[in-house]
C-alpha cells in the first residue's frame, strides 16, 4: 500500500521477511512496503558448540527440562549455580540431543558476562542472530531497542532453540527471548528472578555430583578398568573436591596426561597441598578454578564482598546468619541481605533457614585472596572477634547446661555478645555440637596469636558439654591446650585447667596422671585461698577414688568436697560432695546410709532448681535400691531419673537408664514394663538430631 500523498514516511517498515508480526501503536498509521527483491530463503542456523561429550549424573535435570520445553506456557528453563557446577555443559547436551525437535533454528551465544573477557553487548548478540535468519543490518530498525520485537516476530510460530549462556543479569537476555513457540534456554551464575516472574521459566539450580556421579565422571575421562582397579582412591577425591565438576574433570585430564600416575598419586597430591586450588591450577591445562570462582565476584559491591570475607574466616564451612550478625556487630536485616546476595550469586549456598555453607573451592579461594579486601591488620582484629563471639557463646550454653557453674570474669566485649543470647538446653547442646569440628582451629589459631585467655576459658566453657559427649579423647587434647596456655600466659586459671586435665586423665583410666594433676590443682588453689576450688579438687578426687575402686577414700574425698563447699556456702557444690559420699558407700554396702545422703543430695538440688545434680541424684537412689535389693523402689526412682534426663536432652544416660530398667523388670518378671521400655529404647534410635534447634541471639522473637 503506498502512503498518501504529503504524508510522512517514518512509519514506513522496509525490507523486512514476510510474516513478520507487527504491533500497531499510537504514533500513527502504518505502512508496508513489499521487499525491493525475494531474498534467498536461508539455511536453519545450526550455532550450537560441538565437543560435548556424555553427560554423567545429570539425566533427572534432562528429564526436568525436557517437562519444561512440553508444558503449555513460555517454554523456557533457567539454569544457574556455582561456577564450575556444568551449566553450560548441561544446555548443550539437552540441546544437542534435540536437534530434531528444533528444525527451525538453534541459536546459541556466550554473554560472556563470567569470562574474564568483556562482556557481549544484547545488540551485537541480536544482530549477529538476525543475520543467520537472512536479515541484514540496513533492514533493521534505526532504533536498536526495537530489534528484540523483531527477533521475536520472525521466531514466533516456528521451532526454534535458543541458547543464552553465561548470562549476568536480566538485561543481557531480555531481547533474546524468541516468539512463541519457540523455546529458551538461559545459564547463569546468578539467580536472575524475572525470569520466573516475566516468563514464567523453570529454574534449576545444578546440584553438585554425588559421590557414585563423581567416580563415574573420573573413569569417562581416565578409563573405567584403570578407576576399578582404584576405587578407593577416586571416591577419595570426588570426597576431597566434594563433587565439583570442573575440578573433578581437571583431576581427570591430569591423570591422563601423566600416565605414570595412580589416581592415588592424584589423591595424595589434594590433600598435601595446604589448599586444592593449588593443585588445580597448576595442572598447566590453562583453565585455573581461581580464575573462574573470581568472575564470580566482580559484580559484588564493597560492603557484600567484605561479609563474604568475613564469613569465609570463620571456622568452618558452615555459616549461621545469627553468629555471622555477632561478628560483624551488624543488625539481622542487614546481614541477611548479604547473605542472600551472596547466595543469589551461588557464592555460598543456604541449607536451611538462617544457615549457609561453603564449597571447600570457594573457601580455599577467599583464604588466598584473603589480603585483597582486609589488611592484616584488619584480619586480627576480625579473628580475634570471631574467638571473642565463639567463647561467649560457649560461656552462654555452658550456662544454661550448668546454670549453677561458678562462673568466670569476663570482659565487656564478651559481656555484650553474652548479654545479647539466649539458650534453652537442647539449642545449647546444638551449638556445641555445630564447633566440635571447629575446635582444633580455634585453638591453635588463638595459639599462634598468644591468646592464651581465649583456650583456657573456651576449654572450661566445653568441658560440661564434652563430659555430657562422652568425648574422652577430645576433652583430654583440649585440656592439655588449656593447662599448656595457663602455664604460659594465664596463670589465674592453671588450677582450674589443671583439675580439667585431671579429670580427663581419669575418663581414660590413666590414674596416675590424674592424680598428679589435681594435686597440683589443690596446692595452687591453696595458695590462693580458693576454697570452692580445693573443693571442686576433692570432688574430683572422690570421682577418681571411684574409679579406681578405693570406696573408703572416695568417702573421705566426697565429705570434704561437702564440708568446704559448705564453709562456701556453694549448696549445688556440698550436693555433689554428698553425691560422692553416697555413690561410695552403696558400693561399700552401707545402702540406708547411701540413700539417706543420696535424699540429702536430692533436696539440695530440687531447691536450687539444679536439674542435672537432681537427675545424678535420682540415678544414684535408683542404684541403690537395685544394689539392696528394693527392686520397686529402685525403678521408681530410676523412672524419674529416665524423665529428667530426657529433659535435659542427655540421651546416653536415658539409654543407660533404660537398660538398667529392662534388666530389673525381667529379673521381676513384669513383662509388660519391659515391652514399655524397649519402646522407649526404639523411639531413642529415631529421636530428632538435636543440631536441627535454632540458636536464639536477642530477644525471644528473632
Amino acid at each position: 500500500m503506498e502512503p498518501a500523498s504529503g504524508s510522512s514516511s517514518h512509519n514506513v517498515a522496509e525490507g523486512l521477511l514476510a510474516h513478520q508480526v507487527l504491533q500497531v501503536g499510537s504514533s500513527g498509521p502504518i505502512y508496508v512496503e513489499q521487499p525491493r527483491a525475494a531474498a534467498r530463503v536461508p539455511e536453519p542456523p545450526h550455532m550450537l558448540p560441538g565437543g560435548i561429550g556424555r553427560i554423567v549424573g545429570r539425566h533427572h535435570l534432562l528429564h526436568e527440562m525436557d517437562e519444561a520445553m512440553t508444558t503449555p506456557g513460555s517454554r523456557c528453563c533457567m539454569l544457574w549455580g556455582l561456577a564450575g557446577s556444568g551449566k553450560t555443559t548441561l544446555a548443550v547436551a539437552w540441546a544437542s540431543s534435540r536437534i530434531a525437535e528444533y528444525p527451525d533454528g538453534q541459536f546459541f551465544v556466550d554473554m560472556c558476562a563470567y569470562s574474564g573477557t568483556p562482556r557481549i553487548e544484547t545488540r551485537d548478540a541480536l544482530r549477529s542472530f538476525l543475520a543467520t535468519l537472512g536479515i541484514n543490518r540496513s533492514d533493521l530498525p534505526d532504533n536498536e531497542a526495537e530489534w528484540g520485537g523483531v527477533f521475536r516476530a520472525v521466531t514466533a510460530g516456528r521451532r526454534c532453540l535458543v541458547i543464552v549462556d553465561n548470562v549476568g543479569s536480566y538485561e543481557q537476555v531480555r531481547d533474546l527471548v524468541p516468539g512463541f513457540g519457540s523455546v529458551l534456554v538461559v545459564t547463569s551464575r546468578r539467580a536472575i528472578p524475572e525470569m520466573s516472574v516475566r516468563h514464567d521459566a523453570r529454574v534449576i539450580k545444578l546440584p553438585l555430583l554425588t559421590l557414585d556421579e563423581g567416580v563415574e565422571l573420573i573413569a569417562e575421562r581416565v578409563g573405567f578398568a584403570r578407576v576399578e582397579r582404584e576405587q578407593a582412591a577416586a571416591r577419595r577425591i570426588v570426597q576431597l573436591l566434594e563433587g565439583h565438576p570442573l575440578a573433578l574433570a581437571i583431576v581427570s585430564a591430569k591423570l591422563a596426561i601423566q600416565t605414570t600416575w595412580t589416581i592415588d598419586d592424584a589423591a595424595r597430591g589434594i590433600e598435601e597441598e595446604q589448599s586444592p586450588l593449588r593443585f588445580l591450577d597448576d595442572a598447566g591445562l590453562g583453565i585455573e578454578v581461581g580464575r573462574v570462582i573470581s568472575w564470580s565476584l566482580d559484580d559484588l559491591d564493597a560492603a557484600t564482598t567484605k561479609v563474604l570475607y568475613v564469613a569465609s574466616m570463620l571456622p568452618s564451612n558452615e555459616c549461621s546468619v545469627a553468629v555471622l550478625c555477632l561478628v560483624l556487630d551488624q543488625p539481622r536485616r542487614v546481614c541477611d541481605r548479604s547473605l542472600q546476595a551472596l547466595c543469589l550469586a551461588s557464592l555460598i549456598d543456604e541449607i536451611s533457614p538462617g544457615r549457609y555453607r561453603f564449597h571447600d573451592l570457594m573457601k580455599a579461594y577467599l583464604a588466598e585472596t584473603l589480603g585483597q579486601v582486609l589488611d592484616p591488620a584488619e584480619q586480627v582484629l576480625t579473628a580475634r572477634r570471631i574467638r571473642t563471639v565463639h567463647l561467649a557463646l560457649s560461656y552462654a550454653a555452658d550456662r544454661a547446661i550448668d546454670p549453677h557453674r561458678d562462673s568466670l570474669p569476663v570482659d565487656q566485649e564478651l559481656l555484650a555478645v553474652v548479654g545479647s543470647t539466649s539458650f534453652t538446653v537442647a539449642q545449647a547442646l546444638s551449638w556445641f555440637e555445630s564447633i566440635t569440628a571447629s575446635l582444633t582451629y580455634l585453638i591453635e589459631q588463638a595459639r599462634a596469636d598468644d591468646d592464651f585467655a581465649f583456650i583456657t576459658r573456651f576449654a572450661r566453657a566445653l568441658n560440661t558439654f564434652l563430659y555430657w559427649r562422652q568425648d574422652v579423647t577430645r576433652t583430654l587434647s583440649v585440656q592439655r591446650e588449656a593447662v599448656a596456655a595457663a602455664a604460659a600466659g594465664d596463670p589465674a586459671m592453671e588450677a582450674l585447667s589443671r583439675r580439667a586435665l585431671g579429670r580427663a586423665y581419669a575418663d581414660i583410666g590413666q590414674l596416675e596422671p590424674a592424680k598428679e594433676q589435681l594435686r597440683a590443682s589443690m596446692a595452687l588453689d591453696a595458695t590462693s585461698g580458693d576454697d570452692s576450688g580445693r573443693a571442686s579438687s576433692h570432688h574430683a578426687m572422690a570421682e577418681l577414688c571411684l574409679r579406681s575402686g578405693d570406696h573408703r577414700d572416695a568417702l573421705r574425698w566426697g565429705l570434704r568436697a561437702a564440708r568446704e563447699s559448705r564453709n562456701g556456702n556453694n549448696v549445688v557444690r556440698e550436693a555433689r560432695g554428698l553425691y560422692d559420699a553416697a555413690r561410695a558407700l552403696n558400693e561399700l554396702g552401707h545402702h540406708s546410709w547411701a540413700r539417706g545422703l543420696g535424699l540429702r543430695s536430692l533436696a539440695m538440688c530440687e531447691e536450687r532448681g539444679n536439674d542435672y545434680g537432681r537427675a545424678l541424684a535420682l540415678r544414684l537412689l535408683g542404684a541403690t535400691g537395685l544394689r539392696s535389693g528394693e527392686v520397686e523402689e529402685g525403678c521408681t526412682w530410676l523412672e524419674r531419673a529416665w524423665r529428667v534426663e530426657e529433659s535435659l536432652g542427655n540421651f546416653r544416660s536415658v539409654r543407660t537408664i533404660l537398660g538398667q530398667l529392662e534388666q530389673a523388670y525381667g529379673q521381676g518378671g513384669n513383662a509388660s514394663a519391659v515391652e514399655e521400655v524397649r519402646r522407649a529404647l526404639a523411639r531413642l534410635e529415631h529421636y530428632p538430631d538435636l543440631t536441627q534447634s535454632t540458636l536464639v541471639v536477642g530477644s525471644p522473637a528473632i
